[in-house]
């Protein structure tokens, strides 16, 4: 028995067998089970009648069918051109948009989004305890989960936090109310920043010179990192040219070992550094310098992935000024209630009441100027080929797992990137960011069935993912309202 049916604001129908006698009641049966039911659960599926953007950088397939079965792509094409088979549950999503799931390459499980988890920024470590903070998130990391697959992000690339952020990967494989995870564990850090740590862990290792760095990544490897990242951070008592050793060999270790090495570097001269290290993905912008020849080619030759990070910084202006923007604001129904509650305490009186205005007017000048550099190199470095990712940095203050992945589509845009390049960014290429570009990404057979139902034309804008109405995780098709996070 085939059955066809509508979903969500969309009216039912079906086609009955032999065994029901009331077509109208089916009909109300069904609509009443969709009301309550989670999703479809793991039966095939044949979605229909929706304009596909496949990911890849393809064509669009107008009126396309994809058929999944068993959380993975069997078939995808034209509807005239696939057949879908007997015993299928048809899903009817005509004058929607398919796209295949976002993909953050750039978040913090360890960090909760707000001062809490950076007391480093804030410190409300009287009132918020850090250990407590950091127990809660490893206890319930599914208030995150949630919040991802609610707005459409169904794979993460966590860059450096606690060990126990490792095992995030086999426990939520294939968990169909979890995106995928790849963790790198802890951080390779030139950089101590003392309160982000516990008295009995700790999310950063600091080695001391090439042989550390080495014996730190072989560590990785044994005890089940996806990536090795670097937080390459020069002071004035490590200058750059004493930390190239000690990256260098991070690099060639884990080259050695078979795993991408990551670096966070803001500025050209450390750019450069981590790209000579043999960096697979840088997740900042260069922020200090537009970038120049030599770094550019650098990057092709390398086919380096830039996650340009633009909408960070924005979110520790508005936790240094005790102000909750209209952007923040907005994404606060769609994270779990006690983030929402903690967010709100941003605007405390009497933080307000001791801020420096023209220090902070300086500040956001300086923020300014600094995304002007940063837009400029996400163009040219796009331009020449460079493959430019998606990523939030989600869990530091203000920006948030899950909704503030709109705000950073929105910004690549803005930057100059069309709406179609930024399908790709967060789709094809940031999967094979985080190394799933064999399985994740990209609507094609043999991928797995991670796909969003869009109501608006995303390849004509991006605000178009804010029109999201269903997201199918592993062939698991859930109505957007079912995943708030609660």
């Amino acid at each position: 028995m085939v059955r066809t049916f509508l979903v969500g604001t969309f009216p039912l129908r079906a086609s009955a067998g032999p065994f029901l006698h009331d077509a109208g009641m089916l009909h109300r049966l069904l609509a009443c089970l969709l009301l309550v039911a989670p999703g479809f659960g793991q039966e095939p599926i044949a979605l229909v009648g929706a304009t596909i953007c496949p990911g890849d950088g393809g064509a669009p397939i107008p009126n396309g069918t994809v058929v999944v079965r068993e959380g993975r792509i069997v078939a995808v094409g034209p509807r005239a051109e696939v057949t879908v088979p007997a015993g299928v549950t048809v899903v009817d999503i005509a004058g929607c948009y398919l796209t295949p799931g976002l993909i953050d390459t750039h978040v913090h499980y360890s960090q909760t989004g707000w001062a809490d988890g950076r007391p480093d920024a804030r410190d409300v470590r009287a009132e918020f305890p850090y250990a407590q903070a950091m127990a809660d998130n490893q206890a319930h990391p599914e208030r995150f989960h949630r919040a991802f697959l609610h707005s459409g992000v169904t794979a993460v690339f966590d860059v450096g936090g606690y060990p126990w952020t490792r095992g995030l990967a086999a426990a939520c494989e294939h968990d169909l109310r979890a995106p995928h995870v790849a963790a790198a564990g802890a951080l390779l850090a030139t950089y101590d920043p003392k309160v982000l740590t516990l008295p009995d862990q700790s999310q950063f290792v600091f080695p001391m010179s090439a042989d550390e760095a080495r014996a730190a990544v072989r560590s990785h490897r044994a005890f089940g990192s996806a990536a090795i990242k670097v937080w390459l951070i020069e002071t004035p008592d490590r200058p750059l040219a004493s930390l190239v050793p000690i990256v260098m060999a991070a690099g060639d270790e884990a080259r050695r070992v078979g795993l991408p090495l990551i670096v966070h570097s803001t500025t050209l001269a450390t750019a450069k550094v981590a790209v000579a290290a043999g960096a697979q993905l840088l997740v900042h912008s260069v922020e200090d310098h537009e970038v120049d020849d030599e770094f550019v080619a650098a990057m092709v030759k390398q086919g380096t992935f830039y996650c340009p990070t633009l909408t960070v910084l924005g979110g520790y202006a508005g936790l240094y000024e005790a102000k909750l923007g209209d952007a923040v604001r907005a994404q606060l129904e769609d994270v779990h209630p006690s983030v929402k509650e903690r967010v709100l305490r941003t605007e405390d009186a009497a933080v307000r009441a001791k801020v420096n205005t023209l220090a902070m007017q300086g500040m956001r000048k300086h923020f300014a100027q600094q995304s002007e550099t940063m837009a400029r190199n996400l163009v040219r470095l796009h331009a020449a080929g460079v493959p430019v990712v998606l990523g939030t940095d989600a869990g530091n203050p203000l920006t948030l797992h899950g909704p503030s992945i709109f705000v950073e589509l929105e910004a690549m845009q803005q930057a100059g990137l069309s709406a179609v390049d930024v399908l790709k960014a967060s789709t094809g290429d940031a999967a094979r960011a985080m190394g799933r570009g064999a399985d994740l990404g990209v609507i094609a057979v043999g991928r797995v069935a991670d796909l969003l139902v869009l109501k608006d034309d995303p390849m004509q804008d991006v605000r178009a993912f804010r029109s999201l109405l269903r997201v199918c995780r592993g062939g698991q098709v859930y109505e957007r309202a079912a995943l708030l996070p609660r």
